[in-house]
């Protein structure tokens, strides 16, 4: 009986010597591992270095997502699609060279865009009439569920999947 008390103590004593550790931080074991880009993301940006087109953007609407090229257009390299309810563009811009993704889906008259960072995070959407001018979406709603919707056209269209 003195064996199994004498032995939780030791395994007590070295439990309580090696909690600290677990509050290190981890950089004590190594270096950091850079954020991985997922598989999709680098697929389609494969798909459009591949087969986009470079075109040059108009400013008035990514300057309200915070894209800004000192007033003059920003270059892009974009892959165009026709779908059942519009025409789908999806944009590599690299203006602030980090590379991101501006999606954007044209409705008769109304483009809807949306800019998003390379792991398909939403930034900043706009709604920009054909004789209007842009503003940005402030229904978060509406913005994630137009921007879910043109994710998945283009996730569609990706090969390999």
């Amino acid at each position: 009986m003195t064996v199994s008390v004498g032995f939780s103590r030791r395994a007590f004593l070295g439990v309580g010597l090696l909690l600290p550790l677990g509050a290190c931080d981890k950089n004590i074991f190594g270096p950091p591992r850079p954020p991985r880009v997922p598989e999709r993301a680098e697929r389609l940006f494969r798909l459009i270095q591949s087969t986009g087109t470079d075109n040059m953007l108009a400013p008035e609407a990514l300057a309200l997502m915070g894209v800004t090229n000192e007033g003059r257009y920003i270059p892009a390299r974009q892959l165009v699609a026709e779908g059942n309810d519009g025409r789908y563009v999806v944009s590599l811009l690299t203006i602030r060279k980090v590379n991101e993704f501006m999606f954007n889906r044209r409705r008769g008259d109304l483009l809807m865009l949306h800019l998003s960072d390379i792991r398909f995070n939403r930034l900043q959407s706009v709604r920009y009439p054909r004789n209007g001018k842009p503003t940005v979406i402030t229904d978060t709603a509406y913005a994630d569920d137009d921007f879910e919707q043109q994710l998945t056209f283009w996730f569609d269209r990706i090969p390999g999947r």
